[in-house]
């Protein structure tokens, strides 16, 4: 499967002295099909820290046996998937990086147990890059269908309203819904549960529910935490866990150089919107709904997002919104360069865009 990252990643792994490579990202978008897209033609060995096995024949080692092991797998590449199940593993794969030059990738779905493993350890050594959902370019090379406007343009639309896992390009449309609805049940009962060591599912999909709900408007924690019956700080610890697994995007205010910004807000995006789609149950064409510029911004935004992460540029992205009521739909900062974004669906016959803002509508999304 075709994915734009593929070729810078791929440079990384022919350098006589690779980094370790970990690619991050939220539950099938794909990572261990790009971790052995990039082992194609050389030697490998997997292992899968889901399987209790796979854990166990990787984490039994001591020092000695570690020469031993570094000898069977010599000239290998060892790709461990979902790393962040088994914290230990971290400090063997320092250990095998630095004193038997043994190259890896690793993949994980939950930044958050990641981080707490990696610590300072794999400092100066790795390699990180967030996965997303397919690109419009991705899905139509995918689907072998030449690259145009109008290709685009269909895909935008299925893309809007079901996503782009790439699971979905093996599934008939008539399949997509119950697949999303499926999927969203395993990632929040199962993973967003075991992280955050609790059992409260029904208050947890509820308050998926109610942030997808209000994509793209300023987040009321009070109002979630008193509809979720949650405390406040339980709010945003739930929130930070939806952000680590990536399944959403914490957007927040920016200054444009005006004194009444507001300084203290946050709005949330989901990284796909068949998921988002899937938690609020609607699954209408984009010209029959009722959000059509929420999911359009999200999109918007998301893309903007994937495509400073692909390029690996410190960019910033947020929104302004003055206390006045002005409001710049998606600020775009890079050092001193600055975009700013007005997201409609439909251009308004006759506007002119004014100074900087350039006017995003359905037509030029794409």
């Amino acid at each position: 499967m075709f994915r734009q990252i593929f070729a810078d990643l791929n440079q990384l792994l022919n350098q006589p002295r690779p980094p370790i490579i970990l690619i991050m990202g939220m539950r099938q978008t794909g990572k261990s099909t790009l971790a052995q897209n990039l082992t194609k033609g050389k030697k490998q060995i997997r292992f899968n820290f889901d399987l209790l096995s796979d854990r166990a024949e990787f984490i039994n080692q001591d020092r000695h046996s570690l020469a031993a092991f570094a000898e069977k797998y010599h000239g290998n590449l060892i790709i461990i998937d979902e790393v962040q199940k088994e914290p230990r593993a971290i400090g063997l794969v320092k250990h095998l990086y630095d004193n038997f030059r043994m190259p890896f990738i690793l993949t994980g779905s939950s930044e958050i147990k990641m981080r707490k493993g990696i610590g300072d350890s794999l400092t100066g050594r790795l390699h990180e890059v967030r996965l997303y959902p397919l690109t419009l370019k991705e899905i139509a090379i995918q689907k072998q269908e030449t690259a145009n406007y109008d290709t685009h343009q269909k895909n935008l639309l299925a893309y809007l309203i079901y996503g782009s896992l790439p699971q979905l390009l093996n599934l008939e449309p008539a399949g997509h819904e119950n697949y999303l609805k499926d999927y969203i049940n395993s990632v929040i009962s199962k993973d967003v549960l075991e992280i955050a060591g609790t059992r409260k599912t029904a208050q947890v999909f509820l308050l998926a529910k109610l942030l997808a709900l209000q994509i793209g408007q300023l987040v009321n924690f009070n109002e979630l935490a008193v509809n979720t019956e949650f405390s406040r700080v339980t709010v945003y610890q739930y929130i930070d866990i939806f952000e680590q697994m990536g399944l959403v995007i914490k957007a927040r205010p920016m200054s444009t150089n005006e004194r009444e910004s507001i300084a203290k807000a946050t709005k949330i995006y989901f990284t796909d919107l068949g998921v988002r789609n899937a938690l609020v149950d609607d699954f209408r064409p984009f010209n029959q709904r009722p959000d059509k510029g929420q999911i359009l911004e999200n999109a918007v935004l998301v893309g903007i997002k994937k495509h400073a992460d692909y390029g690996q540029r410190n960019e910033q992205i947020g929104f302004f919104r003055s206390v006045h009521g002005s409001e710049i739909d998606i600020v775009q900062k890079q050092g001193l360069l600055e975009n700013l974004y007005e997201v409609k669906t439909a251009a308004r016959p006759g506007r002119k865009q004014t100074g900087k803002v350039k006017l995003i509508s359905l037509d030029n999304a794409q």
